[in-house]
């Protein structure tokens, strides 16, 4: 059984709130409301599929403060070691989702990851902060890696989780977002039950620019979600790639 905290915690570290100031980043898809989707390239037929970045090499390629947001604080890099052993959602109870989550919880690379937050003085929870992270990969994992996210998501629309007040019950969905880097999708999570959940939903994506996976997390926001991830996907094919 899983304590409330826990949950609490795991929850808050998926739904970190993000912005960025990317620009119109080329012409986009329509979205919601008719606006233009940001975008940006991918570099697939141009880098090499099989090289892969060491955490130092991905930290320097995260978001500077200043795409945040003027005077925006950035919290210290995280480097490591990458696996799906925590937080983004529990699927532990899904059974069709096993060989997926298995397979998931199998792969591994270096990461850098680094929270911001655009008001420095914030200091509640509640308040926005930008969460990015970048995974290095050879691109066909990469690649398998988006494959069996979304296969998770897809049979796994709904699971339940037990914690220590009452069962609560995540809803997921998963959309592909074909002007974002090589591949990306956004992944939505609307959580219910218990007294602390309203079934809001939170939104992160997650793209890949050839082997570099880009993990942008932003809250209850989508457009600051699309916003953030297309910034961050420009500056790993950049600085990383050498695209243009």
């Amino acid at each position: 059984m899983r304590s409330r905290g826990a949950g609490c915690a795991a929850v808050l570290l998926m739904l970190l709130a993000g912005c960025g100031d990317g620009g119109d980043g080329g012409s986009g898809q329509r979205g919601e409301g008719g606006s233009k989707q940001p975008s940006a390239s991918g570099v697939d037929g141009t880098a090499d599929p099989a090289k892969v970045f060491t955490g130092a090499e991905l930290s320097a390629a995260l978001l500077p403060p200043e795409a945040v947001g003027k005077g925006a604080k950035a919290f210290e890099v995280a480097l490591g070691l990458f696996d799906q052993g925590s937080g983004r959602g529990d699927w532990s109870t899904c059974a069709a989702g096993r060989d997926a989550r298995g397979e998931l919880w199998r792969m591994r690379g270096a990461s850098a990851e680094r929270t911001f937050r655009p008001d420095p003085g914030a200091v509640d929870e509640d308040d926005p902060f930008v969460y990015e992270r970048l995974v290095s990969m050879p691109a066909g994992r990469a690649g398998r890696y988006l494959e069996l996210r979304r296969e998770l998501h897809e049979a796994c629309g709904r699971v339940t989780v037990d914690t220590d007040a009452a069962p609560v019950e995540e809803h997921h969905e998963v959309r592909p977002l074909p002007d974002l880097g090589d591949e990306a999708v956004l992944e939505t999570t609307r959580t219910t039950g218990g007294d602390e959940y309203d079934g809001s939903a939170h939104y992160e994506v997650e793209l890949r620019v050839g082997g570099v996976l880009v993990i942008v997390g932003a809250g209850p926001d989508r457009a600051l979600t699309l916003s953030s991830a297309a910034e961050a996907a420009r500056r790993a094919g950049k600085d990383l790639y050498g695209a243009s």
